[in-house]
C-alpha cells in the first residue's frame, strides 16, 4: 500500500484552519478570531458561546490522548502516523453540554463515594423526557435501569430465547448485536433489507420466511444503525403484527432516538396504536449517543407488559455509577437547548456531506439519512478498481471492505468501519460519523475524494 505521508493526528485541526490549544484532556482548539489560542479557559468559559447565545459547534474540541475510542485505538494499527481522522466509532466530538459538566463538578465536591440511597430522580427524569420528547406515557415501575443497552438486551435474550436457537435482525444492522448474541449463546438470523429508490427498507418475504419457530426474539434498530433509516408507523405496524403472529417478542434498541433529522418523526416502538403489538415489546434506549454520555455507563429499559419486564429483570443486575446517575439526570432536566442545538447542527451537517458527495465523490454512491449521526456510504466502485477482494485474500484480511479501511488510512489518513462487520447487505459500504465540526468534516472529505477520485 502507498503510505499517506506528513499526516498525524493533530494536523486536522491546522487543516481546518483551527489552532489547537495545548494542554490536558479535553483541551478546546479554537478559531483564531475567537480566542487567543495560547490563553487557558476558565470552567466558566469552557464551552465558549457565539453573541447569539448560542453554542458554537463548528469549534474542534481535541480528543486525542484522552483516553478516546475514536481517536485514540485506531492509530495502534498505524504506528508510522498514518492514521489522521477517527470516523468510525459513534461518538460525538463536541464538548458535552455544560449542565452536565456542572452536576459532575458539583456531585465531585463531596468527597465520599459510597453506595447511592436511591436512583429514583434519575428515573424520574428519565420517564419526563421520554414523555415529552415522545409522547410515550411510561410509569417508573415500567423502568428499569441498566448499566449499559449491551447488558439490557443480553438480559432480554436469555430472558426470552433458550441458549442455542435463535433471534433475527434486518441488516445492515448495528454490529454490537453479533456480540450481544455470542454472549447470550443464541444465534442470530440476517433478514437482508431490500433498496427500494436508494433507501433500505424491510423485506417482509424474506422476514416472514426465516421467521421459523426457534426463531424468539426480534431485535431491531429504530433508528437503524448504520443505515440511517427512522422507520415509520406503518412499517413498525406491519413487523409488530407479524411478529405476533409468529410468537417473535420485540426488542427494540431505540438508543439513537433523539437524533433524528428534520422532516422525520421518530416513531417509538411503544407508541404504536396496535397496544396487542406494543405489549410484545421491550425498549431498550440509553442517554449515551443523545448526550454522549458512553463513558458514564448507564441506560434503561422499559415495557408496557409487566410480565415482559419481569421475565428480563430476572437476568439482569445493573451497577450504575453516581456520577452516571448525576450526569443523566442533568442531561435530561436540563440539557434540552444544548440537544436541539446539536441535533440542528448534524442535521445540516448531513446536508453538507451529501451535497458534497453528489458533487465530488462520482465513485461513491450516498444514501440520505433520516436519522443517527451516521452515513452509509456506498463504496463499491472503488474497491473494484483497487481489486479490495483479491487484496483481501493476499493480506489475510477479514474482508474486502477490511482491505479498503487501511487502504484508506494510508491514502488519505480517514478510518471508517467495514460495512460487511453489519451483517447481510453491508457489502461494499463503510460507516461516516459525522458528529465532529464542519471544518473537520470538509477536511475528511476532501481527503477522501482526493484518494478515491484518483483510481476511479
Amino acid at each position: 500500500m502507498t503510505k499517506h505521508m506528513g499526516l498525524n493526528r493533530r494536523t486536522f485541526m491546522q487543516n481546518a484552519g483551527l489552532t489547537a490549544l495545548a494542554g490536558a484532556a479535553g483541551t478546546l482548539a479554537t478559531a483564531a478570531p475567537h480566542a487567543d489560542a495560547q490563553e487557558s479557559m476558565s470552567a466558566s468559559e469552557s464551552y465558549p458561546r457565539l453573541s447569539n447565545g448560542k453554542y458554537d459547534f463548528d469549534r474542534v474540541y481535541n480528543r486525542v490522548n484522552t483516553n478516546c475510542s475514536r481517536w485514540d485505538s485506531p492509530p495502534r494499527n498505524y504506528p508510522n502516523g498514518e492514521f489522521q481522522y477517527g470516523m468510525g466509532v459513534a461518538s460525538m466530538d463536541f464538548e458535552c453540554a455544560p449542565c452536565i459538566t456542572e452536576a459532575l463538578q458539583e456531585r465531585i465536591k463531596h468527597h465520599n463515594w459510597g453506595y447511592m440511597s436511591s436512583t429514583q430522580s434519575v428515573t424520574e427524569a428519565i420517564v419526563r423526557w421520554t414523555g415529552d420528547r415522545h409522547g410515550v406515557d411510561i410509569g417508573v415501575e415500567e423502568l428499569t435501569l441498566s448499566d449499559g443497552v449491551y447488558p439490557g438486551v443480553i438480559a432480554a435474550l436469555r430472558a426470552f430465547v433458550p441458549q442455542h436457537e435463535k433471534i433475527i435482525v434486518t441488516t445492515p444492522a448495528y454490529n454490537g448485536f453479533y456480540t450481544m448474541a455470542e454472549q447470550a449463546n443464541v444465534q442470530i438470523v440476517d433478514s437482508q433489507m431490500k433498496r427500494v429508490n436508494g433507501r433500505f427498507e424491510f423485506d417482509f418475504d424474506d422476514l416472514e420466511a426465516k421467521m421459523t419457530p426457534d426463531v424468539r426474539v426480534m431485535l431491531l434498530c429504530n433508528p437503524q444503525n448504520p443505515t440511517g433509516n427512522v422507520w415509520t408507523e406503518d412499517e413498525l405496524m406491519r413487523l409488530g403484527k407479524l411478529c405476533l403472529e409468529k410468537n417473535v417478542i420485540v426488542v427494540s434498541d431505540e438508543i439513537h432516538c433523539d437524533i433524528i433529522r428534520s422532516g422525520q418523526k421518530l416513531v417509538p416502538f411503544a407508541s404504536l396504536p396496535d397496544q396487542a403489538v406494543v405489549n410484545n415489546s421491550v425498549i431498550v434506549t440509553a442517554v449515551s449517543k443523545t448526550f454522549n454520555l458512553a463513558g458514564m455507563k448507564i441506560a434503561h429499559y422499559y415495557s408496557k407488559n409487566p410480565i415482559l419486564l419481569a421475565r428480563v429483570n430476572a437476568y439482569h443486575r445493573a451497577e450504575v455509577s453516581t456520577l452516571g446517575a448525576a450526569a443523566t439526570e442533568a442531561a435530561y432536566t436540563h440539557g434540552a437547548d444544548w440537544f436541539d442545538q446539536a441535533n440542528a447542527y448534524m442535521d445540516s451537517t448531513h446536508t453538507m456531506v451529501e451535497e458534497y458527495i453528489t458533487a465530488k465523490m462520482p465513485s461513491v454512491v450516498y444514501t440520505r439519512n433520516e436519522g443517527t449521526f451516521m452515513t452509509f456510504l456506498d463504496f463499491s466502485k472503488v474497491l473494484q478498481a483497487i481489486d479490495a477482494e483479491g487484496q483481501a485474500v493476499a493480506h489475510g484480511k477479514q474482508s474486502a471492505e477490511h482491505y479498503f479501511q487501511d487502504w484508506l488510512v494510508y491514502n488519505s489518513g480517514v478510518y471508517l468501519n467495514p460495512g460487511s462487520t453489519y451483517g447481510m447487505g453491508g457489502e461494499g459500504h463503510m460507516r461516516l460519523n459525522i458528529a465532529s465540526s464542519k471544518a473537520v468534516i470538509k477536511d475528511v472529505l476532501d481527503a477522501i475524494a482526493l484518494a478515491t477520485n484518483k483510481v476511479v
